[in-house]
């Protein structure tokens, strides 16, 4: 009985240990985008939140996919980016000023930050074979390659053509030479970053 106590306590342990940098840094991302949204707004920038902040994105969400070391571990670290997210999108984009094309829009951009949650735990997955710091910049440029995608695809098919927000579009489409290699670099940038940051997390 007493092993079979330690080992649950073991087992608890490390189910903590896991979560608390995937909380951490995850709200350390929601912190950098949300900070990334506010210039955006202010229109001193003249770019989106997303091309504004990709080292600081990608450093936030590569520690824990790094520290971690498990499948699941991106995915999980964007469950505050989804679950806080989704309020100020919804009053924001659908209820104050109707751009999303209907209510289950909403739903698809916030949940959409699984999906590149998930692209990031494939990208180590897939990098298995190789040094720690390279797994990191993969996983970081992976990550940022898909938050273009993404962000085309939901500017360009959930918005409306005439709200603000669609406005941005211009920076994916037009303007992908620029912006997907800058959004790529920094990405990789942030994952090295993070590989550095990896003990003290």
């Amino acid at each position: 009985m007493a092993g079979m106590n330690s080992n649950k306590e073991g087992y608890v342990k490390t189910i903590l240990r896991s979560w608390k940098p995937i909380l951490l840094w995850g709200m350390v991302l929601v912190a950098v985008l949300m900070l990334g949204a506010v210039i955006d707004n202010t229109g001193i920038s003249g770019t989106c939140m997303f091309i504004l902040m990709p080292y600081f994105a990608a450093m936030a969400a590569t520690i824990p996919v790094i520290k971690v070391k498990r499948f699941g571990t991106g995915i999980c670290t964007f469950l505050p980016y989804v679950l806080i997210g989704f309020y100020p999108l919804y009053y924001f984009d659908w209820v104050q000023r109707p751009a999303l094309i209907g209510l289950w829009a909403v739903f698809a951009y916030a949940l959409s930050g699984f999906v590149i949650g998930a692209v990031m735990d494939l990208a180590y997955l897939a990098t298995g074979r190789l040094p720690e710091r390279t797994r990191a910049i993969v996983v970081g440029a992976a990550m940022q390659a898909i938050t273009f995608v993404v962000t085309l695809v939901g500017l360009g098919c959930l918005y409306t053509p005439t709200s603000d927000m669609a406005a941005h579009v211009h920076f994916f489409d037009r303007g992908w030479f620029f912006s997907l290699p800058w959004m790529v670099v920094n990405g990789a940038f942030g994952g090295y970053t993070a590989c550095a940051l990896k003990k003290q997390a």
